[in-house]
C-alpha cells in the first residue's frame, strides 16, 4: 500500500477532525493549529494517521497522535521524523509528550525522548488546556526531546 506524508492544510481540517474523533480524541483546537499537524494517507486520500504539536514559544506538546493499525513500526517513525522536523522548521526546540502506555516508551526512547518528572514540565506549557488535561490521567509519563 503507498502511503504519503503531508503537512495538514485547512483544506484537510474536516477529514482530519473527523479522522481523529472517530478514534475518540479531542480535535480541540486545530482550526488554529492546522499548519502544525502532519498526516499521512492512502492511496485514496483517506487519514491513516496523524500528530501535531501545539506551541508555546520554543516548547511544543505533541498531541493527537492517531494511527491506523494497518500501518506498520516504520510508518510511525517516519511520522514522528516528520513531526520533529516541522517543529524544528517553526522554532521548537523542546517537544514534550505525555503516554499512559507503558509500551510507547522504548519506542520513544529510541527516537530520543527521555522520561521526565512532572515538576520539570515548563509553566509555559501548563498552560495549555490539552497539557492540563493529559496531566489529570492515570500512570502518565512525561517526556521530552531536545534539539
Amino acid at each position: 500500500m503507498f502511503y504519503q506524508l503531508k503537512i495538514a492544510e485547512e483544506k484537510d481540517l474536516g477529514k482530519l477532525i473527523g479522522f481523529v474523533e472517530k478514534a475518540g480524541v479531542s480535535s480541540e483546537g486545530f482550526e488554529s493549529l492546522i499548519d502544525y499537524f502532519v498526516m499521512m494517507e492512502n492511496g485514496e486520500h483517506e487519514v491513516v494517521a496523524c500528530i501535531g504539536v501545539e506551541p508555546v514559544g520554543e516548547y511544543g506538546l505533541l498531541r493527537s497522535l492517531v494511527v491506523s493499525d494497518k500501518l506498520k513500526q516504520a510508518h510511525i517513525l517516519t511520522l514522528f521524523q516528520s513531526i520533529q522536523t516541522l517543529a524544528e522548521q517553526k522554532g521548537i526546540k523542546h517537544l514534550f509528550l505525555i503516554t499512559n502506555k507503558e509500551a510507547s516508551v522504548q519506542f520513544l526512547s529510541l527516537m530520543g525522548f527521555e522520561e521526565i518528572n512532572q515538576s520539570s514540565i515548563p509553566n509555559q506549557l501548563l498552560t495549555l488546556e490539552h497539557m492540563k488535561g493529559s496531566l489529570e490521567q492515570t500512570n502518565v509519563m512525561i517526556m521530552v526531546k531536545s534539539s
